[in-house]
Formats: C-alpha cells, structure tokens, sequence
C-alpha cells in the first residue's frame, strides 16, 4: 500500500444526513468495525492489503505475535467476511476478501493522524471558555 497525499484520500463520497441508515446498515457497519477493531487484526489487515496472499507462518513473522493468537484472529476476520482463505498444498494463505478494506483501513489512519481539535463536551462549557477574563 503507497502512502496517502492530500488528493488521494477521496476515499468515499460524502456521507448524507438526509437518509438515516437503517438498522440492518447500523448492525453491519458495527460488525464489520468490532472485527477490525484491535492491533493485532489491524497489522495482519494491512500485511494482507500490501501483499496478494500469506500463510499464517508469513503472517505471524511480519504481525510478530504468536501462532495461535494469529490464527484466532483469522478466524474472527474470515467470520466476518475481511479474509478468505484457500488451501495450496498443506499451506493454507490468506487474503484480503474485499478490495474496500485497503480504503478502509486508509479512512483509519486518516481519521488517526488528523484528529479535530477538542471542543468542551457541553454548550454551557464552551460559551464560558469565549468570555474573557
């Protein structure tokens, strides 16, 4: 995956508030975001969106963490429809199962490296902070 300019990071159009998301919408984003939610399944997503396919093996070395916990997270990312799996020989090799999750994943780092600068949580907070002292 290339690093992201400025222009390059038209990743979706521009959400509307006119039409409110069902609640079959609101389940499946939240699935989709509690399945990638986590630093282990993060960096096996981006290993896997930088390359075609990786064994568990190869996933482990590049993710650094032990074979059961990657092979759990796998598990939890397949269930959820992010990876598939197909069997070559005794490997088994992962792969990404949906060309948005590179976009996804590039939304994440986005929103991560740019957060919007803190405001007070309530209306009343806010208006004393503009008097001057």
């Amino acid at each position: 995956m290339h690093a992201l300019t400025e222009p390059d990071v038209v990743l979706f159009p521009p959400c509307t508030t006119t039409v409110p998301l069902k609640d079959a919408e609101i389940a499946a984003v939240t699935a989709v975001l509690k399945a990638v939610a986590g630093p282990i399944r993060l960096r096996l997503l981006q290993a896997l969106a930088d390359h075609r396919e990786l064994s568990v093996g190869e996933l482990t070395q590049r993710v650094g963490s032990p074979y059961a916990a990657v092979s759990q997270h796998l598990a939890r990312l397949r269930a959820a429809g992010l990876v598939a799996v197909r069997r070559s020989g005794h490997r088994l090799l992962y792969r990404t199962a949906n060309p948005h999750l590179p976009a996804l994943l590039a939304a994440a780092r986005h929103l991560a490296a740019h957060p919007a600068p803190t405001r007070p949580d309530h209306p009343s907070e806010y208006k004393a902070e503009q008097q001057p002292t």
